[in-house]
């Protein structure tokens, strides 16, 4: 048996192939902002053992607006992410790069 050369597909070249347009870049971009905002506010939930019908209450909303957040498509207002900072008493970072 030979030593197979072939190169490894790595992550950094899926992602110079699937981000090849300025388009793509933003798109994935935004996306992936999406996604961390859901999993941050998903595990301060958890962390503080809180269900999602009582962050809502906390929030004066309802259960199912914290399902939408942390269901990692939906975007909230900055005012909500002030809130939920609030609640658990944590700061709301956002900087420009």
């Amino acid at each position: 048996m030979g030593i197979n050369n072939k190169k490894l597909y790595t992550l950094k070249d899926a992602e110079k192939d699937l981000l090849k347009t300025e388009k793509d870049r933003k798109q994935y971009e935004q996306e992936y902002n999406r996604l961390m905002i859901a999993h941050q506010v998903e595990k301060l939930r958890q962390k503080y053992n809180m269900s999602q019908k009582q962050l809502a209450e906390k929030l004066h909303t309802k259960q199912q607006v914290i399902s939408r957040i942390e269901q990692k498509g939906y975007l909230p207002s900055l005012t909500t992410l002030e809130r939920i900072a609030s609640i658990f008493h944590k700061q709301l970072v956002v900087e420009f790069r």
